[in-house]
């Protein structure tokens, strides 16, 4: 796959060349987010996590002065302390950047696992059907590879190539599963290659996956509808109930206390930004 850097002002490119300034820095910062390496290679994303964490550092920076420089202009003739407000403005929306980029390898890695557990007892039924008709098990990896299954039929094709390299079928779905970051399709290809190497009805064993997945599938539907929620109502509190009373409670608080404008443009510009940043997470 393709890396990626998200929220980047400087083209991949140019962004590649100068973060090797940055490289010792990012192997001291990737030592704090062990996983980033893990995700990274679930993500297919073909760099280290040094050279990964120092292209998101120079990022961040390009970032921070570009933001620094463009709300100092638009703030300097409003506010007196201008500089400092852009600072620590640019600062808290380049943390926010930071974050983002750092776990961006886990969201397209999450990404990939979703659009494989979406696709994956389709394509198990399809599986079952073309084993019910008779049709060689190497055939319908063919097929599959064929199909428009997503990252599944992606995996398929990889899996056909190495098999027409000449590579054993069952060290083929081996490899398949352990590199896959997905539980489900490990455990499918797994009871599959078992059922090869043990001479089982692949037909049955595919039957029971599809039932097994089935069911812990309509588990997790059930659980995610039991957290949902306390999320919405986690969102309508902290992003419609608490701006409201604050705003009203603010107004009152400025009436009978005297404060200059800095302040009370501070107290609602910090209140503006603490309402953005959780409608946005």
């Amino acid at each position: 796959m393709k890396v990626k850097i998200p929220f980047s002002l400087i083209p991949f490119r140019i962004l590649k060349r100068l973060s090797s300034r940055f490289f010792g820095i990012g192997s001291k910062v990737a030592r704090h987010f062990p996983l980033v390496s893990l995700y990274l290679e679930k993500a297919e994303m073909n760099i280290s996590v040094q050279e990964y964490f120092a292209m998101c550092i120079t990022s961040a920076l390009s970032f921070f002065l570009f933001n620094f420089l463009f709300f100092s202009l638009i703030l300097y003739s409003i506010l007196k302390y201008s500089f400092v407000v852009s600072f620590f403005v640019s600062f808290v929306l380049t943390l926010f950047i930071f974050t983002q980029q750092i776990f961006y390898p886990k969201l397209v890695a999450n990404r990939k696992i979703k659009d494989i557990e979406r696709n994956l007892i389709p394509v198990l039924q399809y599986i079952l059907i073309q084993l019910s008709s008779g049709i060689p098990l190497f055939t319908i990896f063919v097929n599959i590879s064929r199909e428009d299954y997503g990252a599944i039929s992606k995996e398929f094709q990889k899996a056909v190539k190495k098999i027409n390299a000449g590579i054993p079928q069952t060290e083929v779905l081996d490899t398949l599963a352990e590199e896959n970051p997905s539980l489900y399709f490990r455990r499918a290809i797994w009871q599959l290659t078992n059922g090869l190497k043990t001479g089982s009805d692949t037909a049955g064993v595919v039957k029971e996956v599809i039932a097994a997945l089935s069911e812990e599938q309509l588990v997790q539907v059930q659980r995610y509808g039991g957290q949902l929620n306390p999320l919405a109502m986690f969102y309508m509190l902290i992003t419609v109930i608490l701006p409201s009373l604050s705003m009203t409670f603010l107004i009152i608080i400025f009436s009978f206390v005297s404060s200059t404008d800095l302040v009370v443009k501070l107290v609602f510009w910090s209140l503006y930004l603490f309402v953005m940043f959780f409608q946005i997470i």
